[in-house]
């Protein structure tokens, strides 16, 4: 599974061809949205840390493309109190949050079962892709010693894996949203 410095970085490719549908002075706040729907599937973790065990619920009911959709609906609804285009960032809420899941899903996972549940309520089956791009991102430790565990040699070559994969990504999707732009000024 990647880092969060991967699913960050999903997040700045969504920020780019949004950023143009906001005014400048709500541009940071936007950036920070785009980076927290990226790394929401996550958010899992949080009971699971009360209960000690941070994969408790972990890759399950938050990483289903069904609950992508159903957060994409939910902003689309949300931002037409602010008289903004609900399909366009409906659309783009739930692709920001997919890209969690499909990022999951090409990461390493060793542990049994391995995958995400990504058709959950309708299945409680885990899928998960046979190309590996990213390594596996080890969150097994929910005491004290979860810092010492994120910022482990493993997990620091893999946060530098998910930059070096990412960052091209982020690159391309910031010269064709350019390009996009500069061929709708024409």
């Amino acid at each position: 599974m990647p880092s969060p410095v991967g699913h960050t970085l999903a997040g700045l490719c969504g920020f780019i061809p949004a950023r143009q549908r906001v005014p400048k002075r709500h541009q940071l706040k936007l950036l920070l949205a785009s980076v927290a729907i990226a790394n929401l599937p996550d958010a899992d973790f949080l009971p699971g840390l009360l209960l000690g065990n941070l994969g408790a619920f972990h890759r399950h009911g938050t990483h289903s493309l069904i609950v992508a959709a159903v957060f994409g609906i939910f902003v689309a609804l949300l931002v037409g109190r602010w008289q903004l285009n609900r399909i366009w960032w409906g659309i783009w809420a739930a692709e920001l949050y997919a890209s969690h899941i499909v990022l999951d899903m090409l990461g390493a996972d060793p542990g049994a079962p391995s995958g995400v549940q990504a058709l959950w309520p309708l299945s409680q089956q885990n899928y998960i892709s046979p190309i590996t791009l990213f390594a596996q991102f080890d969150y097994s430790d929910s005491g004290l010693g979860m810092v010492r565990t994120i910022l482990s040699p493993q997990n620091f070559w893999g946060m530098l894996r998910d930059f070096i994969i990412m960052t091209p990504l982020v690159g391309l999707v910031w010269l064709f949203s350019r390009a996009f732009r500069e061929r709708r000024v024409r």
